[in-house]
């Protein structure tokens, strides 16, 4: 990871998907689950919104940055693969991955899926985003590409309060521009 890609990590803010969307929900604090949390962006927006975050982050360095970014804040960074995180049953209130749940193999995120929404409490969300099979990186064996029908079919007892499609050139943190096609999902648990 290049000094560069740290630099513009930090600097990222949270997810527009995330800082629209939460307040609609009105879940009035709680606590949430970051997975992938990056250089901690949304644990640190969620924190700042009244959540007790856990945030979950497999690289070394942007663990670091989140933990610094998140200094004094309700924020626990744990280092680890999202994988291998122990989910507790009906803990969280919110759970969010933005863009890191692509970066595990379909079989293996749809049982990831499954965890994630056992650990939302009732009455609690997701806020996610996936992507579609016309993505760029679509070819990688080792990534999950959905449709957004298929995605759809995942959360079947839940209120889909969102599920829109978007496609076009996105820039990266790295400062290349990709295609990217992107499902993002906001769903509240009965």
């Amino acid at each position: 990871m290049n000094g560069d890609f740290v630099a513009n990590a930090r600097q990222k803010l949270p997810a527009k998907l995330l800082t629209e969307w939460l307040p609609r929900l009105k879940l009035g604090g709680g606590n949430a689950l970051d997975l992938g949390c990056g250089t901690g962006a949304e644990a640190e927006w969620l924190a700042h919104n009244g959540f007790t975050v856990d945030a979950v982050e497999k690289s070394p360095i942007m663990a670091q940055a989140a933990r610094e970014r998140c200094q004094g804040l309700a924020v626990n960074v744990t280092l680890g693969d999202f994988l291998d995180f122990n989910f507790e049953r009906g803990k969280y209130s919110l759970a969010t991955a933005i863009n890191a749940l692509p970066f595990v193999a379909k079989d293996r995120c749809r049982m990831l899926i499954e965890d994630i929404q056992k650990s939302v409490a009732p009455g609690g969300a997701v806020i996610l985003a996936v992507y579609g099979p016309d993505h760029a990186w679509a070819n990688r064996a080792d990534m999950s590409f959905w449709t957004k029908d298929e995605f759809a079919t995942v959360w079947p007892d839940w209120t889909v309060h969102n599920l829109e499609e978007f496609r076009g050139d996105l820039p990266l943190m790295s400062g290349e521009t990709i295609f990217q096609h992107r499902i993002h999902l906001v769903a509240q648990k009965p």
